[in-house]
């Protein structure tokens, strides 16, 4: 028959593990269906080690109906592979009491569920050790737990008590604070204890409901949270609960229910990163920026989205070329990052790094949320150091026009040059109507002359006169020549088409040879002039 009870029993105790493990599963599932989906697997190895601190001291016993049930049934809903254990405490703590300690497997739920009957009274107390509460001693047993457990990377702390530290000091057995060389060596246990793994630290307040508990002096509670735990990522958890049954079972129930979402949020926690990033630039004289972005994605994020490019330099700024921009899964990346630019134009010189602003995109930021897990602000940087050319116009474009301006400078100054350098130099003949020759003359470096009548080149009975003089183009048509002009200003020049004037010029080596008379109804000519250039 009591074979038959205890078989019973077991089965009692399975079906309420299971179901508890199947309405965790289902509400993560619920709750977190795209990390669940990812982490899935991770879940069923992770297992997370329960360090259960409580108060058995004599003023919690009105707690021992309550605490212990629920406690049973937390027991019942762990998965096996967890580890609980539960240190009484009062005036000392018993952290190494048999049968309050075990990995979890179906024995072991049947044996700690006995144990736990005797929680609040058991024969292994001394005389002494349920008088006092103390608050120093219980909060390093919780490290103390942690750390000969540490092949577990998740460790949950829970404190359930009045926070009432009445350790008696010497003349004194009132409520105090705890000193601060105490709290200096709860924080370094602590500390030392939690490297390397996730931490949940809970405190659950046992109160009768008194509203003035937190002007006693001996309530701890916020020195605890704000010089033991305030270096933790997570803190102290502080709730509440008075001498209530319900408020006590529905806190058990919660964290009965949320055995699956502390290990999904500490397998989250570990991979919550960016992977790593690495950007090499490349910066032209213009400011336009090319870089080479590598990374590595995680399971958590396998999408990355540059969000922005900036300097800090004084004087400089980043237009970004944020068409480049998007999500991506890429490991390898080559982007036109945009342009750096000064606020004023001309050459200048920037040593500063580019700063690269990436953000993660997920679909799944509710449930980080609902977490409570901040995704990294992440990013990386590159440094540069070189001159850049800020205009409105690149700098090939620029060069280009001022090259050439300066060519177009220089060939003006060159037309000038050409236009005052070239002088007249020429050989002049002069013919009497018989082909005698009675004039010839050969003129050098002059811009103007005339032959014949009053001219400068005197001919003995002429009634004509030949003009000279040279035109000279404006230097801004640069491949204009100087040349020179003939032309008749007396008496009648013909050189068989009734001509009056022509053309010398350099480049054609040209030359006229035209016959002259007084009037151009004479029938005879009376001289013949050639004028010929000289090389």
């Amino acid at each position: 028959m009591k074979k038959l009870l205890f078989t019973a029993l077991l089965l009692i105790c399975a079906t309420i593990a299971n179901l508890s493990a199947g309405n965790s599963l289902e509400y993560i599932e619920n709750t977190f269906p795209e990390l669940t989906n990812i982490f899935r697997e991770d879940i069923g190895k992770c297992h997370a080690h329960y360090v259960f601190c409580i108060d058995v001291s004599g003023s919690m016993d009105k707690f021992d109906d309550i605490v212990v049930p629920c406690l049973q049934r937390f027991i019942q809903a762990l998965p096996e592979g967890d580890k609980v254990t539960v240190i009484p405490f009062g005036t000392e703590v018993k952290s190494s009491l048999l049968g309050f300690s075990g990995i979890i497997t179906s024995n072991i739920k049947a044996d700690l569920c006995t144990s736990m009957k005797t929680l609040y009274k058991n024969s292994n107390y001394e005389k002494e050790f349920r008088d006092h509460t103390n608050i120093f001693k219980a909060t390093n047993a919780i490290s103390n737990a942690f750390i000969t457990n540490s092949e577990y990377k998740v460790n949950i702390g829970i404190t359930i008590t009045d926070f009432q530290n009445n350790i008696p000091t010497t003349g004194s057995s009132n409520f105090r604070l705890l000193t601060p060389s105490e709290l200096e060596q709860m924080q370094s246990n602590f500390m030392a204890a939690t490297q390397d793994c996730y931490v949940r630290n809970i405190a659950l307040e046992l109160t009768e409901g008194n509203k003035d508990n937190q002007s006693l002096p001996g309530y701890c509670l916020p020195q605890l949270k704000n010089q033991v735990y305030n270096k933790c990522e997570n803190g102290l958890e502080v709730a509440s609960a008075g001498n209530s049954k319900a408020m006590i079972e529905q806190w058990f129930e919660t964290l009965r229910r949320d055995i699956l979402v502390v290990k999904l949020r500490a397998i989250v926690s570990e991979e919550n990163k960016a992977g790593e990033i690495s950007m090499l630039t490349e910066t032209n004289i213009d400011g336009k920026t090319t870089a080479e972005i590598n990374w590595t994605p995680s399971r958590l994020y396998s999408i990355m989205k540059i969000d922005s490019t900036k300097l800090s330099a004084e004087g400089f700024y980043f237009l970004n070329d944020t068409a480049n921009y998007g999500n991506t899964r890429d490991r390898e990346q080559l982007l036109e990052l945009g342009q750096i630019k000064n606020h004023k134009w001309g050459f200048s010189h920037i040593r500063d790094s580019i700063d690269l602003g990436v953000s993660l995109p997920t679909t799944f930021d509710t449930e980080l949320t609902k977490l409570g897990i901040t995704k990294p602000l992440t990013g990386t940087k590159h440094p540069v150091d070189r001159w850049v050319f800020t205009f409105f116009m690149p700098f090939w474009l620029t060069a280009l026009i001022l090259l050439l301006i300066l060519i177009y400078i220089y060939l003006t100054f060159r037309a000038w040059r050409r236009n005052v350098s070239t002088k007249l130099k020429a050989n002049i003949f002069v013919r009497d109507p018989y082909g005698d020759e009675v004039l010839r003359k050969k003129i050098d470096g002059i811009t103007m002359t005339s032959i014949g009548k009053g001219g400068n080149i005197h001919v003995d009975d002429a009634e004509w006169r030949i003009s000279i003089e040279k035109v000279k183009p404006s230097p801004f048509l640069l491949f204009k020549q100087p040349y020179f002009t003939w032309s008749c200003t007396c008496g009648y020049v013909s050189n068989g088409r009734n001509e009056t004037c022509g053309r010398l010029d350099y480049d054609t080596n040209t030359s006229f040879n035209v016959k002259c008379k007084a009037k151009k109804s004479d029938d005879e000519p009376s001289h013949s002039v050639t004028v010929k250039l000289a090389s």
